[in-house]
């Protein structure tokens, strides 16, 4: 055995053959490598990916967290503006004119005319109260009495003119009527005949206000 210490010893195959088989196994090895690489970066690359894409757009809008707090700017409320007095409070309704308020004259185109004969009538209305108050025209009436008998009314027969009217201290409103002459009765009932022949006190009438009598005389 000692005759072959430091001998280089073969086998019984050529040296060429040993070489392909060192080269084999290198190869072997190198295509492990490559695999055990290439299953890592297909399972682990997802993960790399997305992350890398999470880094690369820091300016992406998130929605923002249930428990995060939005710091808002104080606003301070305005203050509701309050009606002046002036707006607040409303005008007192105007009344009604009283009867001792009322003024009421009457005149007729004539004093004497033939009985039956149609006689033009003006009435003015006034108030002679402090403050403002209405009269309603449509009330006005004018009468011819005989003694303490009204034998005639415009009030019976014809229909009732004017509108209700707002009178202040001094002014007044005319109404015009035309007095035919001819007896009537309340609601108009009954035949309408000539009055007798002699004077009747022509006045007018608003209500429980009543004008200052004036002799009218049928012939």
């Amino acid at each position: 055995m000692q005759g072959f210490k430091g001998k280089f010893v073969k086998g019984s195959e050529p040296e060429s053959v040993y070489w392909k088989r060192r080269g084999i196994v290198a190869g072997a090895v190198v295509a492990l490598v490559l695999l055990v690489v290439l299953g890592l970066s297909v399972f682990g690359g997802g993960d790399d990916q997305q992350g890398t894409e999470a880094d690369a757009s820091p300016g992406e809008w998130r929605a923002p967290s249930q428990s995060s707090t939005v710091q808002r700017p104080y606003i301070p409320e305005s203050p509701t503006a309050e009606p002046s007095e002036a707006e607040s409070s409303t005008a007192p309704a105007v009344v009604a004119c009283s009867a001792e308020d009322l003024m009421l004259q009457v005149v007729a185109a004539f004093s004497e005319v033939r009985s039956g004969s149609e006689v033009p009538v003006s009435v003015l209305v006034a108030s002679g109260a402090d403050t403002e108050c209405t009269a309603d025209l449509s009330e006005v009436a004018v009468e011819l009495a005989s003694g303490a008998d009204v034998v005639y009314s415009t009030a019976h027969c014809e229909t009732a003119q004017g509108e209700e009217v707002a009178l202040s201290d001094g002014q007044g409103q005319t109404v015009e009527f035309t007095v035919d002459g001819l007896a009537s009765e309340e609601g108009c009932r009954g035949a309408r005949r000539e009055l007798p022949a002699g004077d009747y006190e022509l006045r007018a009438r608003l209500g429980e206000a009543v004008s200052a009598s004036a002799t009218l005389k049928l012939t």
